[in-house]
């Protein structure tokens, strides 16, 4: 059986290593990963190095990344992606192709895949949020154009079957990142910080915040007034790089404001294990990544989300949300760091999986019938 993962960024990898990991491993199985975007930037850390010291074979790379930082160029970047992607994924004719998420690389692999009639599976389809970002209708495009649903949620298979995807199509298996929270080997929290040029902070925040179409002229004023707060309140904070978004250049301008700040250390990428353990020591979660969301319950880590980014989304209790002004900021840093806040999430689950996604999805992966699902003739009139 031949498989084909596509990735384009450290995020979207980091959500599906796991089952890249388990697939490269299954007996009479070619595995192969299709690698393109931010991976290949060295502005993001040139996160190809961990998928290669993860040992997993990389069928091709494709250059696409635009240095821009505006709208337009991630449109011409998802183009460059298509136009690079398309012969290889051709020529390699895999059984099934497999994507995550809602970017524009996912929509062309997901666009290339329906032309050449290649079965395909789509993780993470039928969430939804009221933020207005363009992430969410491409979700949604990305799942009517794709074969199999692997959803996290029974809500969001409720979503897809409104949309008009037959339940067949659809299958819950939870959220494969939560896996990594149970098998990564624990790192000592001064090692960690070490590895990472932080000093031995006794307590941390990690912050992680994105620009969002529509709103990148704020994003500069937004990650000021978070860092502002977190200073206020007396947090340190480890500080990532921001995706490829519009606006990413104002955010690391505003990075580049703080360098010297003692309070702060900035990071562009950080291997899995290493990241792991950076939010198992962590006292707080703040910025608008969905990383908080999605994963943070799984370790009861108080997050703080800043924006509108998120809106809309399922959350479990440890989250809370804020306007993006340093007061407010700085109120809701406090809350998330009380004792009774803290108190509060003893013994929460999170609503997006168990930590055992990665079993559950590969058995369905090798079992599918390709074939039979193949072409999309149903009605949604008559479903």
């Amino acid at each position: 059986m031949k498989i084909l993962a596509i990735t384009s960024i450290r995020s979207e990898y980091d959500l599906m290593s796991g089952i890249y990991q388990a697939l490269n491993h299954q007996p009479d199985t070619e595995f192969r990963l299709l690698v393109g975007g931010a991976h290949l930037s060295t502005t993001y850390g040139l996160s190809v190095e961990n998928i290669r010291r993860d040992g997993l074979p990389i069928l091709g790379e494709v250059e696409c990344l635009l240095d821009g930082n505006s709208a337009s160029s991630r449109v011409k970047t998802g183009a460059i992606f298509l136009q690079g992607a398309v012969d290889i994924i051709a020529a390699f004719k895999p059984d099934v192709a497999i994507y995550a998420g809602d970017r524009e690389d996912t929509l062309m692999a997901a666009t290339a895949c329906a032309y050449l009639k290649i079965p395909s599976i789509h993780f993470f389809g039928g969430d939804h949020s009221t933020d207005g970002n363009v992430d969410n209708p491409v979700r949604h495009a990305i799942s009517k154009l794709s074969t199999f649903h692997f959803v996290t949620h029974p809500a969001h298979t409720r979503r897809l079957l409104r949309m008009g995807e037959p339940a067949e199509r659809i299958q819950v298996v939870g959220n494969p990142a939560l896996d990594k929270f149970r098998a990564e080997p624990v790192i000592e929290k001064a090692d960690v910080l070490k590895q990472l040029g932080a000093p031995d902070f006794d307590e941390y925040a990690v912050m992680i915040h994105h620009a969002k179409l529509g709103e990148e002229d704020r994003a500069a004023e937004e990650v000021t007034a978070i860092l502002k707060a977190l200073q206020h309140s007396g947090m340190k904070a480890l500080v990532g790089n921001p995706n490829t978004d519009a606006g990413w250049r104002d955010i690391l301008r505003v990075y580049d404001q703080f360098k010297d700040n003692e309070n702060f250390v900035f990071y562009r990428n950080a291997p899995r294990n290493l990241f792991v353990n950076l939010l198992r020591g962590a006292k707080l979660l703040i910025g608008n990544s969905s990383l908080g969301i999605l994963e943070a319950p799984t370790i009861a880590l108080p997050v703080v989300n800043v924006g509108t980014r998120q809106q809309g989304r399922m959350a479990a209790n440890n989250v809370i949300f804020v306007e993006p002004d340093v007061s407010a900021i700085k109120q809701a840093i406090d809350r998330a760091r009380s004792a009774a806040f803290i108190a509060s999430l003893d013994g929460m689950v999170n609503p997006y999986g168990d930590g055992h996604s990665v079993s559950r999805s590969v058995k369905l992966i090798m079992s599918l019938d390709y074939g039979r699902w193949l072409y999309k003739t149903e009605d949604p009139l008559e479903n």
